[in-house]
């Protein structure tokens, strides 16, 4: 069902991931006073909450008509929930703003997003062959460039605390999304010659990696090397699966295109 960007698992993996990914950038960016474990409990019971409110009432707030429609009614149930979230973790009220302009950046793109899936999900469908099982193409591979990312940093950051762990978890999965915007999409819109994309877009890796590893400053002490070292060998392995991903999806579109041309000539000659 995870093939499907509009299934219910999909929607709850897209909350969990926007809420949880935000909410520990922001607070290692900022540098702020509270554990990433916390967060991410924080994260998660909002995310499950408010996509399991907005999936209930999918049809009555008109969710499925519009982007606009996901984003309203995202940006109102996050502007509720992060006021629970206040008096559940005591500890936000002490950035009290930030973390509020965080929840209403986080809902509406939130809800915007399954507003969007739910939409392109139906066209792909529509326009599917009759009786054949639907092909989503490369977005049904819309989850690997996250467990791409969450992968290649926890094993080149090999954390040793939760806090460590959960922040390698959420901006490398962040970062893969990036990465992915390269590789499957630009990088890799036709197959072809993978020597010159291979080569931007590890140099591409290295520089957003040393820049994610900037994040990583506070835990400086308890990293085995360089927090910018990691951040960097972690981006280039990062883009190195999703580029190999990405030509991988490039030549079996090709390929698939070249048998249908074949098969569409075949016909035409009988």
């Amino acid at each position: 069902m995870l093939t499907q960007r509009s299934s219910w698992a999909s929607s709850i993996v897209t909350g969990l991931i926007g809420w949880n990914g935000f909410f520990i950038i922001v607070t290692l960016a900022f540098g702020l006073s509270v554990s990433p474990t916390t967060l991410f409990l924080a994260g998660t019971l909002t995310a499950i909450v408010q996509v399991v409110t907005l999936r209930l009432l999918f049809f009555k707030l008109h969710l499925d008509r519009t982007l606009g429609y996901g984003a309203l009614f995202g940006t109102i149930s996050a502007a509720m929930l992060i006021v629970v979230d206040f008096a559940l973790f005591p500890v936000l009220t002490e950035h009290l703003l930030i973390w509020f302009l965080t929840a209403v950046y986080i809902g509406p793109a939130v809800g915007a997003f399954l507003s969007y899936f739910y939409k392109d999900d139906r066209e792909i469908e529509a326009e599917a062959p009759a009786g054949e099982p639907v092909d989503y193409g490369r977005d049904g591979h819309w989850l690997e460039p996250f467990a791409f990312g969450a992968a290649a940093y926890l094993l080149v950051f090999l954390p040793h605390t939760t806090d460590i762990a959960v922040s390698a978890l959420m901006v490398g999965a962040m970062s893969g999304v990036f990465a992915a915007g390269a590789s499957h999409f630009v990088l890799f819109s036709k197959a072809r010659n993978p020597i010159l994309p291979f080569t931007i877009g590890l140099i591409g890796g290295a520089a957003q990696g040393a820049v994610t590893g900037l994040l990583f400053r506070h835990f400086a002490p308890q990293l085995w090397m360089s927090p910018i070292a990691l951040g960097a060998a972690s981006g280039v392995l990062t883009y190195l699966m999703t580029i190999t991903r990405g030509h991988s999806l490039a030549r079996a579109e090709d390929l698939a295109e070249a048998n249908a041309a074949v098969t569409e000539a075949a016909g035409d000659a009988a």
